[in-house]
């Protein structure tokens, strides 16, 4: 049963860049442009009371430090616009990002078993502010920071509330993705503990680096773009017909979790990541569990990070999005009757194919083809993990998170967005929400319990 409590929302406001900056109109990259990545990402921190707040008023010193911040990453401050044959813009404006300060009358404790996606009090924590949440013509970025009234020091001569805190942030995914955000989230952790420092890395922006060549060709097979051709089914399901039953819910893979899924390999797999591994499980018991026609075809997309390769070489400081997306596709009845070593091949070659020739390819797949979005269709999963972003790491001057990274699991119901997660025992970690209706979400279950998969002790519901 859901909790019940207050949470005083302030007037929003808007933080501008503390010093002039530029205006100037800035290309995206052909990456941030897709229509796909047209859509906010909320994140959420949760901070237990440390000593150092009695001396601090924590709002005053967010709201400075994001001030500072801004004037290095000004286009944050800035809207999109439309350009030319579809293009969007940025449009260093300096009208600032979303600030709103709030007052949550709950203590942490009691919060504690919901810190993970889906967080179910999300729109007690992050609050809409009047046209924030467009794409266009649009603030792109919303800070709310709530502190909790449980803890007061009269200390000073106004009245500073220091318990414990919740940041949550929404950024535009057309500017930024999860690393970009983090590394903003960084620069403002720099800049509060000492004000007067320049943020590092030096922010950069060339976005010009992940766009197409001119002229663009393809020279790799992109089903990421192609999941409509590859159906068989003639009626799809879509948002629309599950909307009244459909429920989300974490699933926890810790180091026993892990171990379990190990046992299953056989001895000519030697390596497979974590994120192979559990990626490959869920698919293959989520697909089962829909009880779809075996000839159906079904395909797992994910994100796969471009930093670190040669080419393009993202030069450190980079805050564009960095990834393409590559797919696995299967059968329905090869998928399932197969045992999950059959996917993990799969998400393995998937992963594999991610080369220098591949990433050019599908940035210019993508502009070819009118910028394609990603399959809305409940049979097919999308994946990103955002479990390694560093989010859970930023420190403002008063301890790291209890929890830091994403609010909701996942903008769709076919997409999750993995988390990292510490449990009492300090164990690290992956918390995968997975979306199904409530038939499904059953049989899921089942499945996983069926191999001692399942960890039900850290389960979330919405």
């Amino acid at each position: 049963m859901a909790m019940q409590f207050l949470v005083r929302h302030k007037e929003a406001e808007l933080i501008v860049p503390a010093k002039p900056t530029p205006h100037e109109i800035r290309p995206l990259s052909d990456i941030d442009d897709q229509k796909g990545l047209r859509f906010h990402v909320p994140m959420i921190m949760f901070f237990s009371y440390n000593q150092f707040l009695d001396e601090k008023n924590p709002v005053g010193v967010i709201r400075d430090a994001v001030a500072k911040a801004l004037v290095y990453y000004y286009p944050y401050a800035g809207r999109l616009i439309e350009g030319p044959s579809d293009k969007i813009l940025v449009n260093c404006t300096a009208e600032g990002v979303v600030f709103r300060e709030a007052i949550a009358e709950v203590g942490l404790d009691q919060l504690r078993n919901f810190m993970q996606p889906p967080f179910p009090y999300s729109k007690e924590f992050l609050v809409d502010a009047s046209d924030s949440t467009e794409i266009l013509d649009s603030p792109l970025m919303l800070i709310q920071f709530a502190v909790n009234p449980n803890r007061i020091s009269c200390k000073m001569v106004t009245r500073l509330i220091c318990g414990g805190l919740v940041l949550a942030i929404r950024i535009n995914h057309a500017i930024s993705g999860a690393i970009g955000l983090v590394q903003f989230l960084n620069a403002v952790s720099q800049i509060s503990k000492d004000p007067s420092s320049a943020p590092s890395p030096l922010h950069v922006w060339q976005r010009w680096l992940l766009s197409a060549r001119n002229p663009p060709y393809v020279t790799c097979v992109h089903n990421e773009f192609e999941v409509e051709k590859n159906s068989n089914s003639s009626t799809e399901p879509t948002i629309l017909d599950f909307p009244p039953n459909l429920v989300r819910k974490g699933f926890f893979f810790g180091p026993q979790e892990i171990k379990a899924i190990k046992k299953y390999l056989p001895p000519n797999i030697r390596q497979a990541s974590r994120f192979d591994l559990v990626t490959a499980l869920v698919w293959r018991s989520r697909t089962i569990a829909l009880q779809l026609d075996p000839e159906e075809i079904v395909t797992l997309t994910y994100a796969v990070n471009v930093h670190g390769k040669n080419t393009p070489k993202l030069p450190s400081g980079y805050y564009g999005n960095g990834f393409v997306s590559s797919t696995a596709v299967s059968k329905v009845n090869q998928l399932c009757n197969n045992s999950f070593v059959y996917a993990l091949e799969l998400v393995k070659k998937a992963k594999h194919q991610v080369t220098e020739d591949f990433i050019k390819s599908a940035i210019d797949y993508s502009v070819l083809h009118g910028k394609p979005g990603y399959s809305t269709s409940l049979k097919d999963w999308i994946v990103s993990d955002a479990s390694r972003t560093g989010i859970d790491e930023v420190d403002f001057g008063w301890g790291k998170p209890i929890y830091g990274g994403t609010m909701d699991g996942g903008p769709t119901f076919n997409m999750a967005v993995y988390s990292r997660l510490r449990n009492t025992q300090g164990d690290d970690s992956l918390v995968v929400p997975v979306c199904l209706p409530v038939a499904a979400m059953e049989n899921f279950q089942k499945e996983m319990e069926k191999n001692k998969f399942w960890h039900p002790k850290i389960i979330s519901m919405l």
